[in-house]
């Protein structure tokens, strides 16, 4: 969110600084502010927010902090193509790379109360600040933060464990780290998936070209691979399955502003 659109919020409610620390990367001006906000636009719920501040602020993970509200308000058609693939059967076991203030974690084990839900986060920054702000009592029992480059734990965990999620949201500085655009990873989650599992890449600002490009070319045995937009945010989703029943309701439970950009059945 840029700092325009802070400044339109905070004309609306409380706007409450709880915490600003700067990042520990060497030469980095960049610092991060926990805040929390009790305001309308989060629909009367309050909301804990880190802003990212670098010559201008945006909201970078934001999560609402009462646990009857399921869906967060960052990356809500991600949240809404998990319901549609797992409303029916549930999910057990999801593996989210990139965590931040926890956003899909806490959509994750508050929406799907038998799921156990493993996150991986790079920066000790980041798992330091979720610990003590952005983890409720349901999330610290169900809910393993370990602070690991995802693209090893993914590495060294591919033939070791299976999820029914895997969920990707790996940036390097303020874009999806390229390394997620290889064949070789996605082989990778290709065989952390339980058969009938679901992955799901954010390429937020990733070029929609390129996305395709790479969405077309990915060799992994998938069932089916989409690409799916909500105001030009896409995200590539890989399903573990040959079930046309399953990809069929799939597609009819996803809600209308969740456009398929590319679908391809195997």
């Amino acid at each position: 969110m840029k700092k325009a659109d802070i400044d339109k919020i905070r004309k609306y409610g409380r706007r409450t600084i709880l915490e600003t620390v700067r990042s520990e990367d060497e030469g980095s001006d960049v610092r991060y502010q926990i805040v929390q906000y009790t305001l309308p636009v989060f629909h009367g719920a309050d909301a804990l927010a880190i802003e990212f501040d670098n010559n201008g602020s945006y909201i970078y993970s934001a999560v609402y902090t009462n646990p009857r509200r399921h869906f967060q308000p960052v990356y809500q058609v991600a949240q809404r193509l998990i319901d549609a693939y797992f409303a029916k059967r549930g999910l057990d076991s999801a593996l989210v790379l990139g965590c931040a203030g926890c956003t899909i974690p806490r959509f994750l084990v508050l929406h799907y109360p038998h799921s156990r839900v493993v996150g991986v986060e790079y920066s000790r920054q980041f798992v330091d600040i979720a610990k003590r702000f952005f983890m409720n009592a349901q999330m610290r029992e169900r809910f393993e933060l370990i602070c690991a480059d995802g693209f090893e734990y993914v590495r060294e965990n591919a033939h070791k464990r299976r999820f029914g999620l895997v969920y990707t949201d790996i940036y390097a500085a303020d874009m999806i780290h390229p390394d997620v655009y290889t064949q070789e990873f996605v082989s990778q989650v290709y065989d952390l998936l339980d058969e009938g599992g679901l992955a799901v890449i954010n390429s937020f600002r990733v070029p929609i070209e390129q996305i395709r490009g790479f969405a077309q070319s990915i060799g992994s045995p998938f069932g089916a691979v989409y690409i799916i937009e909500q105001y030009r945010k896409y995200f590539i989703v890989l399903a573990k399955t040959r079930d046309n029943a399953v990809l069929e309701r799939f597609e009819r439970r996803l809600p209308r502003y969740a456009q398929i950009d590319l679908r391809q059945i195997r």
